[in-house]
């Protein structure tokens, strides 16, 4: 596929600016590119006005954005090393389907799942944003959200009915936040899937619930589920820990 040019130089400028923390003028950056000066100018322009750079005394260099977008990537990665092998070990001693979830503008994100040989996991047949309700992850993230997020967070559900056990109206969601609040982990018994169970629960960096770990069953006997949830919280309590070192 062919590259776009524009795209490309402005990537390129972007590399050059996160190794000058002094900034460079627009004659500095076409010189050092060999770009046209008009060129430079117009991408440097787009750039600043964007957020991803910054202007001083005619002088252009690294902008928020660019550290929004790099800080992004960086708390995936750690969250992702963090949690995959404690996921994994914890899933085939269970025999569970196990999943990182994490939660952005009323969306689940999968960010990391592990089948192990001989589980079952039902498939999902619906957007990530029209069974949060119904989840236990997303049960467990929105309980667990500042008190602003959980706000927006409501503003998004749809309580889309799955089965006869779906939550479809706030104030019952509201008392069932409350009781994951209160014990710590979040479950959903069979609001999505007439034959599934999944348990979820929080994973923290420095207060704030950034995703949730969450293993799924088939048939599950619910006498058996607190005790798989207090094992999972202290493994959560372990990613969270690492996820506090990095």
């Amino acid at each position: 596929m062919k590259l776009n040019r524009t795209v490309h130089r402005a990537t390129e400028i972007l590399r050059l600016l996160a190794d000058s923390p002094e900034g460079m003028t627009i004659s500095e950056i076409g010189a050092s590119l060999d770009l046209p000066k008009t060129s430079a100018f117009d991408i440097v322009q787009t750039l600043r006005k964007t957020h991803f750079l910054r202007e001083s005394n005619k002088r252009y260099a690294i902008g928020f954005m660019a550290y929004e977008v790099g800080g992004a990537y960086s708390k995936g990665k750690d969250l992702h090393a963090a949690a995959q092998p404690i996921l994994m070990e914890l899933a085939n001693q269970l025999n569970m389907a196990g999943s990182i979830v994490t939660y952005e503008k009323g969306t689940l994100n999968y960010v990391i799942e592990h089948r192990p040989i001989g589980s079952i996991v039902s498939p999902v047949a619906s957007s990530g944003m029209d069974f949060v309700h119904a989840s236990a992850s997303g049960k467990c993230l929105i309980a667990f959200m500042s008190e602003a997020r959980r706000r927006k967070a409501f503003s998004l559900l749809t309580f889309k009915r799955f089965t006869d056990r779906t939550i479809q109206n706030s104030i019952d969601f509201m008392e069932e936040l409350q009781k994951i609040q209160s014990r710590g982990y979040a479950v959903d018994d069979r609001e999505f899937n007439e034959l599934m169970t999944c348990i979820s629960t929080p994973i923290f960096r420095w207060k704030q619930a950034v995703a949730a770990l969450t293993l799924s069953g088939l048939q599950l006997d619910p006498q058996v589920v607190p005790g798989i949830a207090v094992r999972m919280m202290k493994e959560a309590k372990r990613i969270s820990e690492k996820l506090e070192k990095d």
